[in-house]
């Protein structure tokens, strides 16, 4: 039973890293995968002090998208799930009438760039929130701010834009079953 073990926690590992995808525009990282079937994980770092963020799936610039942004002050990071309301403007979903689906995974500042690390639910089934379906591929919008600002409302320094495919749990939940009772079960 150990031997089982230990080769469904390899398997664990290799399909885990393999789910990961990311892209590099403009000095932008973004990395994501799905987990647990229902959740988007997601790595974001630019180069700049201040906030950075990314938009899934909008209509025309920011208009409709599910934008995420964060910032990280003296080692904490802070993260907001906003709507891009008009093309050049978002806000709080909470202020407008929504709910934050943003939970915060981590965050850092190193060497002059900005990382922040959460999930969003794929269909959080808040109107201000953009429902990802796995094997779609969505528009993006990238942001961050100058140095230095880490709040939610300086304007943004650059801006990149590009589109990700959202692939499928990278393995099927009978096998996350087996996994997860496995090592339950371990001698």
């Amino acid at each position: 039973m150990r031997y089982l073990f230990f080769v469904l926690v390899i398997v664990l590992s290799a399909g885990s890293a393999l789910a990961w995808q990311e892209i590099t525009v403009d000095g932008f990282v973004l990395r994501w995968e799905t987990v647990s079937g229902d959740n988007l994980s997601v790595e974001l770092s630019a180069p700049t002090t201040g906030w950075v963020a990314v938009g899934f799936d909008p209509t025309q610039m920011m208009l409709n998208a599910n934008i995420i942004i964060g910032y990280v002050a003296t080692g904490t990071p802070s993260l907001r799930d906003d709507f891009g309301w008009q093309t050049t403007s978002h806000r709080d979903d909470i202020l407008l009438g929504g709910t934050s689906d943003v939970t915060v995974n981590g965050g850092f500042e190193a060497g002059g760039s900005t990382e922040i690390q959460f999930s969003i639910p794929l269909n959080s089934g808040d109107v201000y929130d953009r429902e990802l379906v796995p094997g779609n591929t969505y528009p993006i919008i990238l942001a961050r701010s100058a140095d230095g600002q880490d709040d939610f409302s300086a304007p943004h320094a650059a801006i990149a834009t590009a589109s990700i495919t959202i692939e499928a749990l990278a393995l099927e939940p009978y096998t996350w079953a087996v996994i997860k009772t496995s090592g339950a079960t371990q001698d």
